[in-house]
């Protein structure tokens, strides 16, 4: 596997605080030593570094001259929300119904780790897009607004133990993965280098896989608390989840226009095993927590399990569903979230 280190200074940093404790300790002050204590419980407390660990963060300037905002060519798209039903050994979907209906880019979704709500990305104006938050059991138009930045946001996913959410930050052309709280408060960017990124999943509490665009595009695995970054495939697709109970990453690998793997990456060692091909020409997936993959085509929704080849579970026509790409089950398998082309666009 290709390899690029990156690491941060958070660990001499840690080394530090506790050389300091131990010091304030050998001298006998009590107060010196426990506030050196206290500056170091807060310091080892922190779910991330304050700056990026992979170094000081460039500064961004003017856009160039032939830079155009992600936003202004976004397809108009709306989100669907179902029940995923499960009889024996077969899936199902009852109750799908639009959560979002306006014309515009409304895509992107993940849910909570409660699976409560989903948080998602809409383009409110043509050259910028927002996160937004909808609770499962609410209506379509009943979203919340969390961001209120001049940059886009992308791609928001919660970032497991932690009140906050990441997101692709897409400012005047440079795409960066930052950190946000639930309310939609920036609390910065998580990497320093790895940039531009595209999309991202969490393997566990600090480590992430990100498709990094460039001539080849690469899956890249970062650490957020020692800034170490390194380069585990290429030519990955944008479809990139965390495998239920496991810490390992699936993607879609494009071998070729048409031959595209579904693989699974163990990221503390860098290795890939493939899962199984796509469907033609698809590349959007979802997980369910006993290890069905979902993925759509068309108006049709598949399933694949382990000993089986992809299965239609459902077909929307009939609710005018149609170009299904996106698709996100909450943690629980109790729901589904589908994107599909606008019928009107």
């Amino acid at each position: 596997m290709l390899a690029i280190l990156h690491r941060g200074g958070a660990g001499l940093l840690l080394g530090v605080f506790a050389t300091a404790a131990l010091a304030g300790c050998a001298t006998g002050d009590p107060d010196e030593a426990g506030e050196e204590r206290a500056a170091e419980e807060a310091e080892t407390a922190l779910p991330f570094p304050a700056q990026p660990p992979d170094g000081p963060m460039p500064g961004i300037g003017p856009a160039p001259e032939e830079y155009v905002p992600t936003a202004a060519g976004a397809p108009a798209t709306d989100i669907w929300l179902g029940t995923l039903v499960r009889d024996g050994g077969a899936l199902s979907v009852s109750g799908l119904a639009q959560a979002t209906d306006r014309d515009g880019y409304d895509n992107q979704p993940s849910f909570l780790l409660d699976g409560s709500a989903i948080l998602w990305t809409a383009a409110l104006e043509r050259r910028q897009t927002e996160t937004m938050r909808l609770e499962v059991t609410s209506g379509a138009e009943s979203g919340v607004r969390l961001t209120h930045t001049e940059a886009s946001e992308f791609s928001p996913r919660q970032i497991p133990g932690q009140e906050a959410f990441s997101a692709i930050h897409e400012l005047r052309g440079k795409q960066y993965l930052w950190r946000y709280d639930l309310s939609g408060e920036p609390l910065g960017p998580i990497f320093a280098t790895a940039e531009p990124v595209g999309y991202h999943a969490w393997a566990n509490e600090h480590v992430v896989a990100m498709f990094v665009l460039g001539d080849p595009a690469t899956l890249q695995v970062g650490d957020a608390l020692s800034g170490e970054i390194r380069i585990v495939a290429e030519n990955p697709g944008r479809s990139i989840h965390r495998i239920p109970g496991t810490e390992e990453i699936s993607f879609v690998r494009k071998v070729s226009d048409e031959e595209w793997w579904l693989e699974r990456l163990d990221p503390a060692a860098g290795t890939t095993v493939r899962i199984t091909r796509t469907l033609p020409g698809r590349e959007d997936t979802a997980w369910t927590p006993e290890g069905e993959i979902v993925m759509g085509d068309g108006s049709r929704l598949f399933s694949w399990s382990e000993g089986s080849d992809w299965t239609e579970i459902a077909d929307f026509s009939d609710l005018g569903v149609e170009g299904i790409t996106r698709l996100a089950v909450s943690p629980d398998g109790a729901h589904i979230a589908i994107v599909a082309n606008r019928p009107d666009a």
